[in-house]
């Protein structure tokens, strides 16, 4: 009897240590893929209940199969945010198009972008035709923009952004003749934003993903930059000038990462920077978002909040979700106290 407990308390808590224990494994990139998501944790529980069964019966284990399967649903969706009010937000876009030029889809999605009055619209899966439409119809409503290539350095992405504040600064973070970070300044009035964009490659073979995995090695050079440029300013006449104007600097990272939530890389990466995950992968009638995976990503420094993140679903035309944020930040003079 104790050893039948023993072994059933074990079908129930082991496929999930496990699980969290595998998932700190980054090699070999089949292996990294399959752990990125806590519904492995069924397949495990199977594996262990086919080794096991004789010791239990045939309820037992389909109980214990229901009970993991619960589990394993309910860590992929916890949220690690607590929702706050935004009086004064600002509304940020994201969705990979997936290399949508049908007409009257880039109308539709045009029109969403211009009626919401976003102040950051960042695009992935953007083709070179698409690129030239969206910027034809919408530069007008948002004057400034990225268009995700540098003749000049002979590199390209399939990145595309837009704003009604300007950009400066902007680096493309060659990858061969391919950018697949775009690190810029955004101005919002008494905010500079340290704007890291980036759409690396789906990990779905080991070339794609060593390539994505160089991508956040840049992405993490990047912040330790931005941490290093605003400390080495603290003294500096452009810092003093900043605090004079009473503007604030922080950074944000935006994108589709191709990386999980879950992923033991994403800890080291951002660091103390603020997110919320949201499933936003696949976008498939017949699969729910409890199933999906978080890899659309938004990180922001400590001094803002975000009160909002939230699934766009009337874009079903891409296999992934758009996603609208809202992001308040502190005043600058919370910060000089």
């Amino acid at each position: 009897m104790e050893t039948r407990l023993i072994i059933s308390t074990g079908l129930i808590l082991l496929p999930s240590l496990i699980w969290l224990c595998m998932k700190q494994i980054y090699s070999p990139w089949w292996l990294e893929n399959i752990f990125a998501t806590p519904l492995s944790i069924v397949p495990i529980y199977c594996v262990l209940m086919l080794l096991l069964m004789s010791f239990l019966s045939i309820g037992q284990c389909f109980s214990f199969l229901g009970i993991n399967f619960i589990l394993a649903i309910f860590i992929n969706n916890i949220a690690s945010f607590n929702k706050s009010y935004c009086e004064e937000s600002i509304k940020i876009f994201q969705f990979n198009i997936k290399y949508q030029e049908n007409e009257t889809e880039l109308t539709s999605l045009v029109d969403h972008l211009i009626s919401q009055r976003y102040h950051l619209i960042a695009l992935q899966g953007v083709s070179q035709r698409s690129k030239h439409q969206l910027i034809t119809m919408l530069s007008p409503y948002f004057p400034h923009f990225i268009n995700g290539a540098n003749t000049r350095a002979q590199v390209i992405s399939d990145q595309l952004l837009f704003s009604h504040y300007a950009f400066t600064d902007i680096n493309y973070v060659g990858n061969g003749h391919s950018a697949f970070l775009i690190s810029s300044q955004w101005h919002l009035p008494l905010y500079e934003i340290n704007l890291h964009s980036l759409h690396p490659p789906s990990p779905r073979n080991e070339q794609f993903w060593q390539t994505r995995n160089k991508t956040l090695y840049q992405l993490k050079y990047a912040l330790n930059q931005d941490i290093q440029a605003k400390s080495a300013d603290t003294n500096l006449p452009k810092e003093q000038l900043r605090k004079a104007e009473g503007l604030v600097t922080m950074s944000l990272v935006i994108g589709d990462l191709n990386l999980s939530k879950h992923s033991s890389r994403i800890k080291p990466l951002k660091a103390s920077m603020k997110s919320k995950p949201v499933n936003s992968w696949p976008n498939k009638p017949y699969i729910p978002t409890l199933f999906g995976l978080a890899i659309d990503q938004l990180w922001i420094s400590e001094q803002a909040d975000i009160c909002q993140r939230k699934r766009v679903h009337q874009f079903s035309w891409s296999d992934h979700y758009a996603l609208a944020t809202k992001l308040s930040f502190k005043t600058p003079e919370s910060f000089k106290k």
